[in-house]
């Protein structure tokens, strides 16, 4: 048990950690490009589906035994659309119209509202430490963004919209696939999704169009657009694949690193101010993934896959 929840914990907090950095680097790509958030997600989707499902083609694995069952299937496109495509695009677009610190925060409402479903579910309270984690990244994350004062945010009805839509994309790709990837794999799960919801997109965006496209890309932009795939993939993969060792409270909280470092990352490299009170929220976001890794002291409700 304590190797499994060791590997957990390594799974979420790397994967969180590429995430948080996927945001400034698609900041960067729509700074550096003319492409629509759309258009970028379509790209991104459908890339990063191919590369998961041939790679396990490459391994040897049957990535179509899953079309065998019908349920299962349906939980799948179900998955793909609303889950995986679903909070993509809300992230994205969040970026596109705002920043990826912005986004990142708003994503990370998401662990506060799988942790009242996981009270209403279990009809427990979460246990101390998570509470204590929660209040404090919670903290960390106002004080981030807003550098101590609430009226430094202005977010137009957009931003918030989509924020929203982020924080509960988040919540139904992390709670929804669970008994997939315990009966298929994370893998094969997030690569068809991927896949699925990339082809949704694709049919739905009739502008799209791969030779124009090619066009305003440089070898940088690129790179960018490759890179952000692959990190972005990985951080998928992990997330949900903790989901086997950790319980889903456990690895939505412990994803409170996400908006850390996507601060960081956007200071450093993209030049944006920082504030005593941003950092102070940096300190309080690393001190709530302290209060969850530490031993429970108290009887609190643990919230599996085989649960959800």
């Amino acid at each position: 048990m304590q190797n499994s929840r060791r590997l957990g914990l390594i799974m979420i907090i790397t994967g969180a950690t590429l995430w948080g950095l996927s945001g400034p680097l698609i900041q960067w790509f729509f700074q550096h490009t003319a492409i629509s958030s759309i258009d970028y997600l379509v790209i991104r989707l459908l890339l990063a589906g191919v590369f998961i499902l041939c790679f396990l083609l490459i391994k040897k694995q049957n990535i179509f035994r899953i079309w065998r069952h019908p349920h299962h299937l349906l939980q799948l496109i179900i998955f793909s659309i609303l889950g995986m495509l679903g909070a993509q695009y809300a992230f994205i677009e969040t970026v596109y119209i705002s920043n990826a610190v912005t986004a990142t925060l708003f994503q990370f409402l998401g662990p506060v509202l799988i942790t009242i479903y996981v009270a209403i579910q279990l009809r427990k309270l979460p246990s101390t430490m998570q509470v204590l984690a929660i209040i404090t990244a919670l903290i960390g994350t106002y004080f981030i963004i807003t550098n101590g004062s609430a009226h430094s945010i202005v977010l137009s009805k957009e931003t918030i919209l989509f924020g929203l839509l982020t924080a509960i994309g988040f919540t139904f790709y992390t709670l929804h696939p669970a008994s997939l990837i315990k009966q298929w794999g994370a893998t094969l799960i997030i690569g068809w999704g991927m896949l699925i919801g990339g082809i949704t997109l694709f049919i739905s965006n009739r502008s799209f169009e791969w030779k124009q496209l090619s066009h305003t890309f440089t070898l940088s932009t690129f790179s960018m657009l490759i890179l952000i795939i692959l990190i972005g993939t990985l951080s998928f993969v992990l997330y949900i694949g903790s989901l086997k060792h950790l319980s889903a409270t456990e690895t939505s909280i412990l994803s409170s690193i996400e908006p850390l470092v996507a601060t960081i990352v956007s200071i450093t490299w993209l030049k944006e101010s920082f504030g005593v009170y941003q950092l102070l929220g940096s300190v309080c976001i690393v001190i709530a993934v302290i209060f969850l890794t530490m031993p429970k002291k108290d009887s609190a409700p643990t919230f599996t896959t085989e649960q959800i």
